[in-house]
């Protein structure tokens, strides 16, 4: 009798086996991190935030968001390159950590196409060159004629720091148009600065200088993205008034540690992808003058190596370095 109980516990144990083991495999099985490489606010931090809440409530299995701010969002990237590729530790990608960051810092710690499974697009701030108006400028011709008149005198102008995407237009501005214009680091891109005309400009993310822009506070010379921003479509790109190489947007996506299993993958980039199209979302979108891209897992990763190719050298060639 002993040994025949010994038999149905095994028959049993071997029927309940593939359940158990199917039940193992669900993803995701227990709560999801969703490192931020940048401190809570910023845009990086907003964006986790916002898909983290959906990502939730769309697969009834918690993600929350882990800030790990540091090197300009190195530190966090590096940390999640490293991690297990078992769907539970993802990122929000930057264009600084993951496009910019690369070029101007050899000893970053990881490849930012090969290190990392990106996944989704997720939406971008969109760039404006904002003057304040004393500087009597209305357009890129007004600027370049008036730059190049103040050669001995340059136009100033911030950025979100050194080696930003900000930053980076400048430099690819000033070789375009042969003009010399000096970038001043400043806190929250000198907004307060070019108000209180101590700076004449700054070139920073649409989002940070939309309201003042409305209010008639700065005027908007042009937006980097590739289109007109569909909130502000009275101001024109670079590419419309001559200078097409000028353009770039901060772009943001989720992405995990190299080597995550496609099933976890292909879960991920389906409802992230609805999570973005949503009217909830877009109406989000909207009324903070984003941008956004619906892309496939092939077609996101096809977008990346793109602009790091575009990016990267024009990171070199203008000498940048990390700060």
């Amino acid at each position: 009798m002993a040994r025949m109980g010994g038999l149905a516990a095994f028959a049993a144990a071997l029927w309940l086996w593939p359940a158990i083991g199917a039940g193992a495999e669900a993803w995701p099985g227990r709560q999801v991190k969703i490192v931020v490489a940048f401190a809570p606010g910023g845009s990086a931090d907003q964006f986790g935030r916002l898909l983290a809440a959906e990502l939730s409530a769309a697969f009834k299995q918690q993600f929350f968001v882990e800030n790990r701010p540091g090197n300009s969002g190195a530190i966090g990237s590096a940390q999640v390159a490293r991690s297990e590729p078992d769907g539970y530790t993802l990122l929000i990608g930057g264009s600084g950590p993951h496009l910019t960051g690369p070029a101007i810092n050899p000893n970053i710690g990881y490849d930012p196409l090969t290190d990392f499974t990106h996944i989704a697009m997720i939406g971008a701030d969109s760039y404006a060159w904002a003057a304040n108006p004393a500087l009597g400028v209305r357009s890129i011709d007004d600027l370049v004629t008036l730059a190049r008149s103040r050669r001995q005198n340059p136009i100033t102008s911030s950025s979100p720091g050194p080696g930003s995407l900000g930053h980076l237009l400048i430099e690819q501005f000033k070789r375009k148009a042969d003009v010399d214009i000096q970038h001043v680091p400043a806190p929250n891109s000198g907004v307060t600065d070019v108000l209180g005309n101590h700076i004449a400009m700054t070139l920073t993310a649409m989002m940070t200088v939309g309201e003042q822009v409305k209010a008639g506070q700065l005027v908007a010379l042009a937006v980097t993205s590739t289109e007109r921003n569909p909130v502000f479509r009275g101001i024109p790109t670079f590419a419309e008034q001559g200078y097409p190489d000028v353009r770039g947007s901060t772009w943001f996506w989720l992405c995990g540690p190299k080597g995550l299993p496609p099933e976890v993958v292909n879960k991920l980039s389906e409802v992230t992808r609805r999570i973005v199209k949503s009217p909830k979302i877009q109406d989000h979108f909207q009324k903070l003058a984003l941008l956004w891209k619906d892309l496939d897992v092939a077609a996101v990763q096809a977008f990346l190596a793109e602009e790091y190719a575009f990016w990267a050298p024009l990171a070199r060639d203008a000498g940048l370095k990390s700060q």
